[in-house]
């Protein structure tokens, strides 16, 4: 390689990586917090243990009666307690829409009095301000919040500075921060993804732009620079005093850090950037469809019935909320208490888990392909494991005879799918979740080996991006001696 190109090339990388550097860092910075603390939200465990025991006695008026004072069609359903009192909660496609099972009488649209009486009874003896009404926030940024919008925000006067999020539609608390997760929120997922408001409204175009075009930008910094670190490595013919490396002090550094850690820095960039499937890379295929109204056997259908309702209820004394479903054109109904949940069927008797065959034959219909194999599973696979949260055991596997060899899996209990896997999501899965969340074996079933291996990658990451923005910060600040 002539000099003149080796100039372009470090200058290239020099004024690419005062532009980038700091880009790098934060997002090496931001997926170790990552790792560690997630983007808050209210976890199911916690939301059922704040609510009071369903009364199965309160409960007056029926499903089907219920769903008619809503405006549009219920796409599903659920009853709990709100405010002493058992209420209807369905969702239905103009948002979420609740209404009193004791009168018949809709909730919403929900009050600021009725909001803070919600936030008092998740937490009691806890001083509450507020409420104040937001649309949109940097911890209600998901569309799953569209449906209760707008928001009602109450901060409490506690240790952990816990802040609220009540529906107007519902009346329900739908989300829970507190400060050390809003703190580690902005050092972790929110500069990681990009995830600012401004930028995550409804119109999300700027925010598209930046996730296309930000990480090729970084990437083909830290490729010259690899390509310029090798080429100024000589581990035979070395430099003075026996060094692999011409430079000294913080270039030297950089330059041996960027050797160590540059390959590392290309595939977390490659396949970050691609997760967000830009010009259609990598994209998901997702279910044929009509999937889930195959297997469901038609819509949604409350039940006119308010005795088998109770029932249904009786099974489970300590009841927290139910939940509506369907497999096969029957209802059954999914109690959660907090030691558990179990399912209840349209004759109000236990639900027995669906068969191998009996899931394997849906699956035929909706593919229109020929089943090659279908077994239940109770160990993870490559495909089905769990990360956070504990895989869903035993799985219903069922592998299509197709040019694909497409396998679905579901969820035996309830027919409820849990993935579906063919080419286009098996190189998601390895380009994405193997190379940069390191999800790939034997790590991805020693989670500790690999939090600390990641964070090990992620320190290396961080020592080469701080030492290349020290250098960009020293050149700019660099002046020519005047004559």
């Amino acid at each position: 390689m002539k000099h003149p190109a080796l100039r372009v090339l470090h200058l290239a990388h020099r004024w690419l990586g005062i532009c980038a550097g700091l880009l790098v860092l934060g997002w090496f910075l931001s997926g170790l917090v990552m790792l560690y603390i997630p983007f808050p939200k209210l976890d199911t465990e916690t939301r059922l243990a704040r609510l009071t025991p369903l009364r199965a006695d309160a409960i007056q008026v029926s499903p089907a009666d219920a769903a008619l004072a809503c405006p549009a069609t219920p796409r599903g359903g659920r009853i709990a307690m709100s405010a002493e009192r058992p209420v209807y909660h369905f969702s239905t496609r103009e948002g979420a829409c609740s209404v009193w099972a004791d009168t018949g009488v809709t909730v919403g649209p929900v009050g600021a009095a009725q909001a803070s009486e919600a936030a008092r009874a998740f937490l009691p003896d806890t001083p509450l301000a507020g409420p104040e009404t937001v649309d949109r926030d940097q911890w209600t940024i998901y569309a799953t919040y569209n449906a209760h919008r707008p928001l009602y925000l109450l901060k409490a006067d506690d240790a952990a500075g816990t802040e609220l999020y009540v529906s107007s539609r519902s009346g329900e608390v739908v989300n829970r921060t507190t400060r050390f997760e809003r703190v580690a929120g902005w050092l972790g997922t929110v500069p990681h993804w990009l995830y600012f408001t401004p930028l995550r409204g409804e119109d999300t175009r700027n925010w598209r732009l930046l996730v296309l075009w930000l990480p090729p930008v970084a990437f083909l910094t830290v490729l010259l620079g690899l390509t310029l670190g090798i080429q100024r490595l000589r581990l035979r013919r070395r430099y003075p005093r026996g060094q692999v490396t011409p430079y000294r002090g913080l270039k030297r550094w950089h330059h041996l850090f960027g050797l160590g850690a540059g390959g590392l820095a290309l595939t977390w960039l490659l396949s970050g950037w691609l997760s967000n499937h830009p010009f259609g890379l990598l994209a998901f295929s997702s279910l044929p469809p009509g999937s889930a109204e195959s297997l469901a056997g038609g819509t949604f259908k409350p039940s006119a019935d308010v005795d088998l309702l109770r029932r249904q209820l009786a099974h489970a004394p300590d009841a927290r909320e139910a939940e509506w479903y369907r497999f096969a054109g029957r209802s059954y109904l999914e109690i959660r208490s907090p030691g558990g949940s179990q399912r209840i069927d349209d004759s109000a008797g236990p639900a027995q888990p669906f068969a191998v065959d009996t899931l394997a034959t849906a699956v035929s219909a909706i593919e229109g392909r020929p089943v090659a194999r279908a077994e239940l599973i109770h160990q993870p696979d490559l495909y089905h494991y769990g990360r956070r949260n504990p895989a869903v055991l035993p799985a219903a596997r069922i592998r299509l005879a197709d040019a694909q060899d497409t396998i679905w899996y579901l969820d035996p209990a309830s027919g409820r799918v849990l993935a579906r896997i063919d080419n286009a999501n098996r190189l998601h899965r390895w380009i994405f979740n193997g190379l940069h969340r390191l999800d790939f074996p034997p790590l991805a079933s020693l989670p500790a080996l690999r939090e600390a291996l990641i964070t090990l990658l992620c320190a290396l990451g961080i020592t080469l991006a701080s030492t290349g923005c020290l250098l960009g910060w020293r050149r700019l600040r660099h002046r020519k001696p005047t004559p």
